[in-house]
């Protein structure tokens, strides 16, 4: 996403999103290593906290994706670029490892979540950004379980949503769907709009000035190729670890 603004462009944003490619590289490793691989003592990765590691990932690149929404020349033609990224990725998995076949996942996600934005613009300006900031976030959390069967900060403290929602798989990008549900990467829009728009609140704050400085220029490079990186590193890395395990 773009990242430029009056001041120039949000360095920061860059910096941060090149952190979380290289987290990203490290977990999509252990991940192989885990599920593909099969190696032994990799059992601590199916634990909540690879969960939460996976969620650090991919909450910032969210997060940062809503906030550069506001800065972007047209929303319209990045949401449908990755929106189409994500249909390849869905055709790809499909055709040749169906097993690990991706419906509605990160690139899917952002690419409604982007094209949403002009249209809900109008809106979420209506409220304000610290009242917008806190309250996306609190209703992160409260639906963050939606794929659970219900809504609340934990189980003895929510409420049941409808078991009629699950009985099909045609609401699967709400979060809603049944046991034949499969995708390998996935990212419905509840509960991780709300983790977006807080983004976009976020982007009504003025930033400090060391948010548009440099501190490390390779970080900055990843972060502004990290859409590119996302494409093409899993091939990679499996790939790599195939020749290492196979000889």
């Amino acid at each position: 996403m773009e990242t430029v603004t009056k001041k120039g462009r949000v360095l920061l944003y860059d910096e941060l999103r090149g952190i979380m490619i290289i987290s990203m590289l490290v977990y999509h490793i252990c991940y192989d290593l885990a599920a593909v691989v099969g190696l032994p003592g990799m059992g601590w990765f199916y634990s909540p906290a690879a969960d939460f590691w996976q969620l650090s990932i991919c909450g910032v690149f969210i997060f940062i994706a809503g906030a550069c929404c506001r800065y972007s020349k047209s929303n319209l033609k990045r949401g449908l670029r990755l929106f189409l990224l994500g249909m390849l990725f869905t055709v790809v998995t499909a055709l040749f490892v169906p097993n690990l076949l991706i419906v509605f996942g990160l690139l899917h996600f952002l690419g409604v979540a982007v094209l949403l934005a002009n249209p809900v613009r109008g809106l979420l300006e209506k409220i304000p950004a610290s009242v917008g900031l806190v309250g996306c976030f609190i209703l992160f959390w409260l639906t963050y379980h939606v794929q659970s069967g219900w809504i609340g900060f934990s189980p003895e403290f929510s409420i049941a949503l409808p078991r009629a929602l699950y009985q099909t798989n045609l609401f699967c990008f709400f979060g809603f769907y049944n046991s034949s549900f499969q995708s390998s990467d996935y990212f419905p829009l509840l509960p991780y709009l709300f983790l977006f728009w807080a983004g976009s609140f976020f982007s009504r704050f003025s930033l400090p000035q060391w948010a548009y400085r440099s501190r490390c220029k390779w970080l900055a490079f990843l972060g502004r190729n990290s859409l590119w990186i996302y494409l093409f590193h899993q091939p990679v890395v499996y790939g790599v670890l195939w020749l290492i395990f196979r000889f």
